[in-house]
């Protein structure tokens, strides 16, 4: 900005200008400051031609006012900006009849000073006087702390004058502050309006104006906000502070600080002028002091508009650099303007991303609320917030901050999953220590995003057990709002039903409800019932009498002018006019915004609503709903809570349920051919009618093969947990150990740790020749079996969580080593199911892939030289069914073995042998989830059967398989996802013999307390039982010949005969003997 001439307003010349006009300077001659001027000035007199200096003494300054006032005006211009034109206030300088400079830079020519030529002596000489003069100065104020009047004041102030030299005032600044500060404290606002008339008075304010600083005359005006009744002083002060400005001798705080205190000093006219001072110090606001400048917006009303667009063009510079406090003040700054540039809220938003991880609980809390308040949000804020959630969660101690987090997703419709669900977490974990006035604001926005949360059973019983104990302290509003939430998310809160429906509940909801709001808490309260009605078959309602009266609906004006304009093409769908009514509300639902029907598709004859047979007569008439912009969440893909309760409401009364968006609708309003296909396809791609409540419903077995993004989760979890508890049954493994004791361990790790109460099927815990039998461990076969030392396990164990399955099978010796034939037989079925996983992807037949495990297997037997002969003779023989007769693996989901097999349309069983067993033959598709399981089993019948068959005896060597005879089976199972790509697994265990040996060591030598100085002998049978089970003994099983007995102190049942076990016991009694001694 440069300071310009400006031409009178009566030149014929007129006024022209601004930042980009070109401009003129003033002549030096006229560039000297004069004194204060008053904003009532009058007149056109020209300046002075000599006018005095600003270091001259009070009675001159005081005789130069009149003339000064002469010739400093206050004046508007233009200034252009870009495309932005605003008249803004500045302070000018008459310098000619027709001319005046505006005080808006200091850009100004000036003629070069003459300067004396330095002296030693003289410099010494003044300052012996400036120390002489500070130390008079601290005396005079003394003397006037004393004193307990005003003429005491004067009196002194008198004194000091007459012994001054001729021309100065005698007194300093700091004097003339601390007398008027005395006066206004000692003097009633009578006496001082009086006394502001007087001279003495005069020349006190008018030493504070010429000779303070600029820090001392804003503190002066801070303190004379509760005296307004000294308008002349304030003005005086004001207008310093003004031309100071329009000097540039301000800095960015002294002016952000003099905008504020005249503002409290009722000077709104003084305070538009210094955005001249602000803008031409732009490139010294700093990341120090950019919030002062935002602070100061609001007292702006005029120039406020130009001091933005300086902190639009300065902040995106700043940004990295401010404090969170700084920010905090911006934002809080811009809310109490009402503005919401984007360049600055966009800056900020990259901020809070940036610094997210050095931000307090109450700083974010106080960001996220402001970003709020001024109805902004990115995607830099929800990623910030996400983050934020990711890595505290429930560590999170402060309640107010996930209240603003959850009101900022459900102001801005944010549908993030990971934030939502680090809310619900929170939840849980501390609902507790939660105020219940809060439970509304932590509830509602899942209801509104329509998002339930992944540990929902949990979050639905804290919530249902909190409302519980607080229903009495909970506003009836708010329970109102949360009866709402409950019915769209689908849930049914009947055990609060009679509590909501009570007289004194409903007397108390209607005396504390504001009259202007009664309607629509009534509205929710009868969508409440409503919905039970329509959706809980236990409801015995409605309890509310239907609406019989006419009453006004609201709706939006958008939708009804986009379905006018479509009726043409609506009324060729439907049949013709006779077949569509627009905007109609249903007999069975309240007359309600939220329920009225944008068009109905109906027969001939049947428009009129009340004679609807909804119940009787489903999926005869067509519901077209149309759904704004903002009925979906900020994505744009799914649709807010009361709109999916809308729907789904309707769909209980009968009606199919078409949608439209008209964001689609308003573009293709001028393509009639497009709007015609795009009617089409959404007219066939309604939505049936559902079941009325309690009504029986014929499931769709093909609805659960392909898993949702939530079942994938829960399946995820499960898996995690089976895989865990598999692991801690091999660190718990030990021969002489019986199979229930595995079973024990799996159960009580997936319960304990895993938080699974069930498993998905009876435990499958073989060993020896048990783990050849496929299922094993039901009744007949309890898992009753002592483990032998070296024998193989087969544990086919599952956990199940929130009706989800896990079906995982291990593999591996009980003593925690590989013989040779254990590892070959083990390698061969994990080689099977290694093939399995690199082949199985979306579009690969699992007929095939069950024929490549076989494949795989026969072949390595064969390298291991249990087989001869040629593979692809055995695979057409039907050897694969002998060594492994079960398929490769089923469906898993909410049944360990999942329907959808086998279903109308897709490839039937085979009766081919070997694949005949199999439980599905359909081409795999992404988002199945299934088992792969191959097998390898050494079956008695089995065996007999192929050596007695010609066709399969000539490829066994007997004389190597006739070893495996009591071997047992080996069985590895995975719980696995199809994807478009190939597979991904669930399942974590050790898998390779390597890692199966490298797992169960390590363990044992980390943890086995007696591996070092005990017997082999771990687990011997129990001898005797006394006192039920309180006492048991063991006897060594390794070592029969040592007799030693112990008492059972842990729950592995360690044998401790070592001889150094028995050497503490007797230095034991030894010691003991010689203290009795």
């Amino acid at each position: 900005m440069s300071r310009c001439v400006w031409y009178s307003l009566r030149s014929p010349r007129g006024v022209v200008g601004g930042f980009g006009a070109s401009l003129h300077y003033c002549l030096p001659q006229f560039a000297a400051r004069v004194c204060a001027f008053s904003s009532k000035d009058t007149g056109d007199d020209p300046p002075p031609t000599n006018p005095p200096e600003r270091g001259s003494g009070t009675n001159d300054a005081s005789s130069s006012n009149t003339s000064s006032k002469k010739f400093v005006r206050n004046a508007t211009i233009l200034v252009q900006q870009g495309c932005d034109i605003q008249e803004l206030p500045v302070v000018v300088r008459k310098i000619a009849e027709d001319e005046f400079v505006s005080f808006v830079s200091n850009k100004i020519i000036t003629a070069p000073l003459s300067s004396p030529p330095s002296n030693t002596v003289e410099e010494s000489a003044s300052a012996n006087d400036l120390q002489a003069s500070l130390e008079a100065d601290l005396e005079i104020i003394r003397s006037i702390d004393g004193c307990h009047s005003t003429k005491g004041v004067l009196t002194i102030l008198k004194e000091r004058e007459n012994e001054a030299p001729s021309g100065t005032a005698g007194y300093g600044p700091s004097v003339a502050i601390r007398a008027l500060e005395k006066i206004l404290k000692v003097e009633s606002l009578l006496e001082l309006k009086e006394l502001e008339e007087t001279e003495p008075f005069e020349r006190i304010v008018n030493s504070i104006v010429f000779h303070a600083d600029s820090k001392a005359i804003l503190d002066l005006l801070d303190e004379l906000r509760s005296y307004l009744e000294l308008p002349k002083t304030i003005d005086m002060l004001g207008n310093e502070m003004v031309y100071r400005c329009s000097e540039n001798t301000l800095s960015i705080e002294e002016c952000c600080d003099a905008i504020e205190v005249l503002t409290q000093c009722r000077r709104p006219e003084m305070v538009e002028k210094f955005w001249s001072g602000i803008a031409d110090q732009e490139k010294s606001i700093s990341e120090r002091n950019v919030h002062f400048v935002f602070s100061s917006l609001p007292y702006l009303k005029v120039s406020r508009r130009a001091v933005l667009t300086v902190l639009e063009r300065r902040i995106p510079q700043l940004w990295w650099q401010m404090s969170p406090n700084a920010t905090i003040e911006v934002l809080q700054a811009l809310v109490a303007c009402k503005l919401s540039p984007y360049r600055v809220t966009q800056t900020l938003a990259r901020w809070l991303n940036t610094n997210i991880h050095a931000v307090a609980e109450d700083e974010l809390g106080a960001i996220l609320e402001a970003f709020t308040n001024l109805a902004y949000s990115d995607a830099q804020i929800e990623r910030a917030i996400e983050r934020y959630v990711k890595a505290k969660g429930v560590k999170v101690s402060s309640q107010n901050l996930i209240v603003t987090i959850l009101r900022h997703c459900e102001e801005f419709r944010l549908r993030n999953a990971h934030i939502l669900n680090g809310c619900s977490e929170f939840f849980i974990a501390n609902f507790g220590q939660l105020e219940p006035s809060y439970l509304k604001a932590l509830f509602c926005p899942f209801a509104y995003l329509d998002f339930v949360p992944t540990n929902a059973t949990k979050f639905f019983d804290t919530m249902n057990m909190f409302l519980d104990l607080h229903f009495a302290k909970i506003r009836p509003t708010d329970t109102i709002d949360i009866m709402f939430a409950y019915i769209c998310l689908e849930r049914f809160p009947l055990n609060f039903v009679n509590r909501i429906f009570n007289p004194y509940f409903l007397d108390v909801l209607h005396a504390k409800t504001r009259p202007e709001r009664l309607d629509v808490v009534r509205g929710k309260l009868k969508v409440f019932d409503t919905g039970l009605t329509l959706e809980c078959a236990d409801y015995d309602g409605p309890l509310l009498p239907r609406d019989h009266s006419a009453k006004a609906v609201f709706h939006d004006g958008r939708i009804k002018r986009i379905v006018n304009y479509i009726t043409t093409e609506l009324e060729e769908l439907a049949g013709g006019p006779e077949c569509m009514t627009k905007f109609s509300v249903l007999q069975h639902l309240p007359v309600n915004s939220l329920y009225l029907v944008d068009v109905i598709f109906h027969p001939p004859g049947l428009g009129n609503i009340f004679s609807l047979n909804t119940m009787k007569e489903r999926n005869i008439n067509v519901a077209v709903l149309v759904h704004l912009p903002e009925y979906f969440d900020s994505t744009g893909k799914y649709l807010i809570g009361p709109q999916v309760m809308r729907i789904r409401h309707l769909r209980r009364l009968g009606l199919k349920v078409a949608t439209l968006r008209f964001d689609v609708l308003y573009k293709l309003k001028i393509h009639p051919q497009e709007l015609r296909e795009y009617l089409v396809e959404r007219m066939k791609l309604a939505l049936d009618a559902l079941p009325p409540p309690g009504a029986t419903m014929t499931v769709d077995g093909s609805l659960r093969v392909i898993k949702s993004p939530a079942e994938i989760e829960v399946l995820r979890y499960v898996a995690r947990v089976s895989s865990d508890a598999h692991k801690a049954v091999m660190k718990a493994m030990k021969p002489g150990m019986h199979e229930y004791q595995a079973e024990a361990e799996f159960l009580r790790h997936s319960y304990a740790v895993g938080g699974c109460r069930h498993v998905s099927y009876t435990c499958i815990c073989g060993a020896g020749t048990n783990s050849a039998i496929l299922h094993y461990g039901h009744a007949g076969s309890p898992n009753d079996c002592a483990i032998q030392d070296g024998a193989m396990c087969l544990f086919d164990m599952g956990a199940n969580y929130g009706g989800y399955a896990a079906d995982i099978t291990c593999s591996f010796p009980a003593n925690g080593k590989f013989t040779a034939d254990q590892r070959l037989v083990y390698n061969a079925v994990l080689a099977a199911r290694d093939a399995v996983c690199g082949a199985a992807r979306e579009g690969v037949s699992w007929v095939d892939m069950h024929l490549l495990a076989n494949r795989v297997m026969l072949e390595e037997l064969r390298k291991g030289q249990l087989l001869q002969g040629d593979v692809d003779e055995m695979m057409e023989a039907g050897l694969n069914a002998i060594f492994q007769p079960h398929g490769l693996g089923h469906f898993l989901g909410l049944d360990v073995h999942d329907v959808g097999g086998y279903l109308p349309g897709c490839p039937e069983r085979s009766s081919k042998a070997g694949v005949n067993r199999l439980r599905t033959a359909r081409t795999l598709k992404a988002g199945m989830y299934l088992t792969i399981e191959p097998g390898c089993y050494f079956i008695e019948p089995l065996l007999n059967k192929a050596y007695a068959d010609p066709s399969l005896s000539k490829f066994l060597v007997k004389e190597n398989l006739d070893r495996f005879r009591n071997f047992g089976g080996v069985r590895i199972e995975d719980d696995v996802l199809i994807t478009k790509t190939g597979i991904e697994n669930f399942t974590l265990v050790p898998r390779t013999v390597d890692e199966i040996e490298a797992w169960m060591a390590n363990w044992r030598t980390k943890f086995d307390p007696f591996v070092s100085d005990n017997c082999s002998g771990l687990v011997g049978q129990p001898l005797t039982n006394y006192a039920a089970g309180l006492t048991r003994y063991t006897r060594c099983s390794t070592h029969p010949g040592c007799g030693f007995r112990q008492l059972r102190i842990c729950r592995s049942f360690s044998c401790q005969c070592g001889k150094r076990r028995i050497s503490r016991y007797l230095m034991f009694l030894l010691l003991l003997l010689l203290l009795l001694l």
